[in-house]
């Protein structure tokens, strides 16, 4: 259920992941690969690791020795280095790849290579060269290069240079280093330019550049209607609650988020059945077969004081007003850790039911939905979950549920995880099979997934197009240029 949604809203902000958490480091990866090849680079791929590993231990050490950088990777063993006031530090064992020895980071070519590299080569300032060594555009690529040069600066860039190629620094030139930090990309220079017009006007965009512009224009918007810099939850919640903003592109792009909202909050009602079920085969030494566990979701529904588990679907949902419900309350009471899964079913149900009212009731949510979500195979989504139901609309709601949970749920699971087993050799079983019944390994708690709401909020910060107060004059100037 989560992959569907992952997937609108990798499609909502390409070019930005949940782990490219700050903006400056694709002007600097830029300039390390330019760096690189002006400095007697050669084709070795462990050469070039080398280089990308030590620039990068040498970004955390800097960023550690200011302080409050957050998004660096490998701060925490920076700081830890930092701690043994060394006169000098060689940090050239730490960004090695040596297992035995104490690295700045595991991954094999860093964050760079974990993270970064592929939404560079989405926004084209990546892509592949010889003998696998990854290198920057001769385009926008090497212009964000000079631009980073720029705004460091000659001496800055060349003790730069000799600290990456000794991998060694001393505290003196870490502060020497400053101006490479993140937050320190300056607000009049080309680099802070080159940045924004990758983020909302590259040359010749794709749909999916207009698709991020569109994302981050919605983001500033919201940060103008709160007058403040919002954070993640508080910018799915207000476009998926505003009608309009305004502008035709935009409510467009505004109706898609709305739809992977929608998507997530049924997500989080389908996995909040999932943390009953398993708390039902819990209850049990020996575990319950799925038929047990459908008879004891019909009778606890029944005895429950919350909702009508004897009134058909169709007459249950047609009582629950969309534009009215509390979402957000159910979404708050779901994600919760207080209360247990069953005293929260209701709360699943009835989002369910409104969020099957919602997409009826607009032709627009329903066709961004339709598009956006459909699925391919045996993929799952709103839509396919809906449309289960909906098939089954004139059964009682405690019937209905009992057999979502035992054929939707239970047995989703346990198909899901075998895949995994047989593909991928990972055992996420939350409950195993013994002479028939269905015995609990462990629990489930519902999790929404996480848009890239905030490191895009953060690149806008990093650029000077939002503070504490919403958007800057800057981020107003272009929303009312090119709304």
């Amino acid at each position: 259920m989560q992959n569907a949604g992952v997937a609108l809203y990798q499609s909502l902000l390409p070019g930005i992941s949940n782990v490219t958490l700050r903006m400056r480091y694709y002007g600097y990866y830029c300039w390390v690969s330019d760096a690189y090849a002006r400095t007697d680079a050669t084709d070795d791929f462990a050469a070039w690791r080398t280089w990308v590993r030590r620039a990068e231990a040498l970004y955390a050490l800097v960023s550690a020795y200011a302080t409050g950088e957050g998004g660096v990777g490998g701060v925490d063993w920076a700081s830890r280095r930092l701690a043994f006031e060394e006169d000098v530090i060689d940090f050239a064992e730490a960004a090695s790849n040596d297992a035995n020895t104490e690295r700045y980071l595991r991954q094999s070519l860093g964050v760079f290579g974990g993270a970064y590299y592929s939404q560079m080569v989405e926004v084209g300032l990546f892509r592949q060269g010889d003998h696998g060594i990854q290198r920057a555009t001769n385009g926008t690529g090497r212009a964000a290069a000079a631009a980073f040069r720029d705004s460091i600066g000659p001496k800055v860039e060349r003790l730069l240079l000799e600290t990456i190629k000794s991998a060694r620094v001393t505290p003196r030139q870490l502060d020497r280093l400053n101006p490479i930090k993140p937050s320190e990309i300056p607000e009049l220079s080309s680099e802070r330019e080159i940045y924004e017009r990758l983020l909302f006007s590259p040359p010749e965009p794709t749909e999916r550049d207009v698709s991020r512009a569109s994302s981050l224009k919605l983001i500033l918007r919201t940060a103008q209607a709160l007058g403040r810099r919002p954070d993640p939850d508080a910018i799915r919640w207000h476009l998926f609650a505003v009608p309009s903003v305004g502008n035709e592109a935009l409510d467009r792009q505004r109706v898609r988020w709305e739809a992977y909202h929608c998507q997530d909050l049924m997500q989080i009602a389908a996995a909040s059945l999932l943390e009953w079920a398993t708390d039902l085969m819990g209850e049990a030494d020996a575990g319950r077969t799925p038929t047990e566990i459908g008879v004891e979701v019909r009778y606890r529904l029944a005895e429950s004081e919350e909702g009508d588990a004897d009134a058909l679907w169709s007459e249950f949902r047609v009582v629950i007003d969309p534009d009215d419900y509390d979402y957000l309350g159910a979404w708050s009471q779901l994600t919760s850790r207080r209360g247990t899964a069953e005293q929260k079913v209701w709360d699943a149900i009835g989002l369910m039911a409104a969020l099957d009212r919602r997409i009826a009731a607009r032709s627009d949510l329903h066709e961004a939905a339709r598009r956006e979500l459909a699925g391919h195979g045996s993929g799952r989504s709103i839509l396919t979950e809906l449309a289960w139901i909906a098939r089954r609309e004139h059964q009682p709601v405690g019937e209905l549920i009992a057999s979502y949970v035992v054929e939707r749920v239970i047995r989703r699971h346990s198909w899901v995880a075998m895949q995994k087993l047989r593909q991928q050799r990972d055992y996420t079983f939350l409950f195993e099979v013994r002479d028939g019944r269905l015995v609990r390994r462990s629990g489930y708690a519902p999790v929404p997934t996480t848009p890239r709401l905030s490191p895009a909020v953060q690149f806008l910060e990093d650029i000077g197009l939002v503070d504490e107060d919403g958007p800057t004059p800057r981020a107003r100037a272009l929303l009312g240029a090119n709304p």
